[in-house]
């Protein structure tokens, strides 16, 4: 029994640690989904001026938007002063593309605010704002800004998972034994649960569906790695020098050869991950950029620590019914030669 696999138990200790920690704190708080915006509903005023519009007639309008929320009965939760042109593609409206001459002043209501309030609203801020000898444009618009059901998605992708984790059993079952794709299918799995529990205990703002896609990319990361692993396996198997090496030398020759692979692929990976995130300095996609780093590096320590470790035991389980059926064959053919 090598190094490796004496070290199984610490790191099925570490995972659990983690595991366990994010089971619990994920029952109490769920994910940190902070980067999502809230359900909510806006009533943008825009304005498109030639030259610069004067400050009272800004106060004007914004004055006629407060008499109009008044008269309905609603309240704002926010008041947003924006610069710029509203990206026509996007249904929530919270994209603005840079346009000096155009001015939104966008009020937020929480979701429960009636939308016929707000649409009356918006129509006495236009007529107010038609009697205003302005020379602006004024454009005032509803939105309403939801939150995406996720269960139904996320039912998708677990099925989808499944199936991508029955094919990658299958294949590698088919190519290099029903042992190697046992490893590699548990190791895919404990890395995405491990990824999940990871930024359960962390408390890492993410979106709604981040933690689930970088659990997706940790199992898909692991496979490749262990699919290196098998395939220096499968080589050496063939070799009579090494076919009748002990399960536990056997993972280890493989892992000698193998060792700077794997870390050359994930450690790439890593360096362009961060590289990418860098250079989106802030935002949204910096975060999912960075947060991308953990799936990876889930897999690294999974094909290096944890999946040799729990290699020598399968690949010794699976030696001795191979060897247990030899000796059964070799009986019954000496049985049928007497």
């Amino acid at each position: 029994m090598n190094k490796r696999s004496k070290l199984l138990c610490v790191w099925i200790a570490v995972s659990a640690v983690i595991l366990i920690a994010g089971i619990v704190l994920f029952a109490l708080f769920g994910f940190n989904n902070a980067l999502d915006k809230p359900a909510s509903k806006t009533v943008d005023v825009t304005y498109n001026v030639v030259v610069e519009l004067s400050d009272e007639y800004k106060n004007t309008l914004s004055d006629a938007g407060e008499n109009a929320f008044s008269q309905n009965g609603v309240a704002y939760v926010e008041k947003l002063e924006l610069t710029g042109q509203a990206d026509p593609s996007n249904s929530s409206q919270s994209d603005f593309y840079e346009n000096g001459n155009v001015f939104t002043v966008r009020y937020v209501f929480d979701s429960s605010v009636s939308t016929e309030s707000l649409q009356t609203a918006a129509q006495s801020i236009r007529d107010a704002a038609s009697g205003f000898a302005s020379g602006a444009d004024v454009d005032v618009m509803v939105h309403t800004l939801e939150l995406q059901d996720m269960n139904a998605s996320l039912w998708r992708a677990a099925v989808a998972v499944a199936v991508g984790a029955v094919v990658a059993l299958i294949y590698v079952a088919v190519r290099f034994g029903i042992g190697s794709a046992l490893t590699g299918l548990a190791a895919a799995f404990h890395d995405g649960l491990l990824t999940l529990a990871f930024f359960a205990v962390t408390r890492i703002p993410v979106y709604a569906f981040a933690p689930y896609l970088y659990a997706a990319v940790s199992m898909a990361a692991s496979l490749v790695l262990w699919l290196v692993r098998c395939m220096k396996l499968r080589d050496n198997a063939k070799d009579p020098a090494f076919s009748a090496l002990a399960a536990g030398e056997a993972v280890a020759e493989a892992c000698k050869a193998t060792d700077k692979t794997v870390l050359i692929l994930s450690g790439t990976a890593l360096v362009i991950l961060a590289v990418c995130a860098a250079c989106m300095f802030s935002g949204g996609a910096a975060m999912l950029l960075a947060c991308a780093l953990v799936p990876v590096a889930a897999a690294m320590y999974s094909s290096m620590l944890f999946a040799p470790a729990l290699h020598v035991h399968v690949k010794g389980a699976f030696d001795k019914l191979k060897a247990k059926r030899a000796r059964y064959s070799g009986k019954k053919r000496a049985a049928r030669e007497e």
